[in-house]
């Protein structure tokens, strides 16, 4: 099967100067720690409201903030996979492994591997998450289907199962670490009911939350199959309800990440601005859409020019959560 590539592919240094390139680039453990921080206070602050004061109502606030973080975690991961978040390798791999990705279930080196071969084939068939996104858009009713298995925590539990299985068989240290320390430290305060918040935001809310970010990002491009990623991924403006549950942690601004992964996530609003001023999607509407409803509205329906993709292998569970 040919691969259509844009020969008239944009480049950073069509849009960017040196000076402003390396600027972009550079790393900062301050605000990289403050980014963290954030992240695990926004953590304890879920544990302690449902814990300090239980009820109904605070267990379910908890648990959606708690989904929001996961979802966080797993950009916390992402941004360190490549390298992005710290200023050293060292400090990125560590914390990535132990820090980031012990909660969340996930496998660092394994996410690494297969998240930077997203990358390098992104707009080629070969592009291993292809199988996540190249069926949008769908009918209404598929699309209906698709949210009421989140929503209904048919999609959580398959993929806790798939999780809990995959820590169990590889005797991941860092998972069963990362829980303990969790569900340890809720008991010794005297609240461990607070721990089923975790679970809960997990199974009912991060299927959703992970399924509107995706879509944002990839789905129902121009063209998955172009190189340019103006055609094969999306930038999409956040509110701070998108920032808390959806896009924290910058990654809404996807499009100039798959343009120039080297950026760290804190310096993407200032790339995403320059280039915007300097005619980026300029001929690219598709590129930056206004909101994740405006993404849902895209993500229904049908395209006449809809590529044949051939058989694709979908993955045994996802938490990309696309298919």
């Amino acid at each position: 099967m040919s691969v259509h590539v844009d020969q008239d592919r944009a480049r950073v240094r069509d849009f960017l100067s040196r000076e402003e390139t390396a600027a972009l680039m550079q790393t900062s453990d301050l605000r990289a720690g403050l980014q963290v921080l954030a992240n695990f206070g926004v953590i304890a602050g879920a544990f302690a409201l449902v814990g300090l004061w239980p009820h109904p109502v605070t267990f379910i606030v908890s648990a959606i903030l708690l989904a929001g973080r996961y979802v966080g975690l797993g950009i916390l991961i992402h941004d360190a996979a490549h390298n992005a978040l710290f200023r050293t390798r060292t400090l990125n791999r560590v914390l990535g492994r132990w820090l980031f990705s012990g909660p969340t279930l996930i496998d660092f080196d394994t996410y690494r591997n297969g998240h930077l071969s997203h990358h390098r084939h992104a707009g080629t068939i070969d592009d291993p998450d292809l199988p996540f996104v190249h069926a949008y858009p769908v009918q209404r009713a598929s699309m209906r289907r698709k949210l009421v298995r989140d929503l209904s925590g048919r999609t959580g539990i398959r993929d806790g199962l798939y999780l809990i299985g995959m820590t169990l068989r590889h005797a991941r240290l860092a998972s069963f670490v990362a829980h303990t320390v969790m569900f340890g430290g809720l008991y010794l305060l005297g609240m461990p009911w607070a721990y089923a918040a975790w679970w809960a935001g997990f199974i009912f809310v991060v299927p959703l939350c992970l399924r509107l970010r995706v879509m944002g990002e990839h789905g129902n491009v121009p063209d998955l199959l172009d190189k340019d990623a103006r055609r094969h991924a999306r930038t999409t403006k956040a509110g701070w309800i998108a920032r808390t549950l959806v896009s924290p942690n910058y990654v809404n601004y996807h499009c100039e990440h798959h343009f120039f992964p080297s950026v760290p996530g804190y310096n993407l609003p200032k790339a995403h601005a320059l280039l915007k001023e300097r005619g980026f999607y300029e001929g690219h509407p598709a590129a930056y859409s206004k909101s994740y409803l405006e993404v849902l509205r895209a993500c229904i329906g049908d395209r006449a020019d809809r590529p044949d993709f051939g058989a694709l292998r979908h993955g045994k569970a996802s938490l990309a959560n696309m298919a």
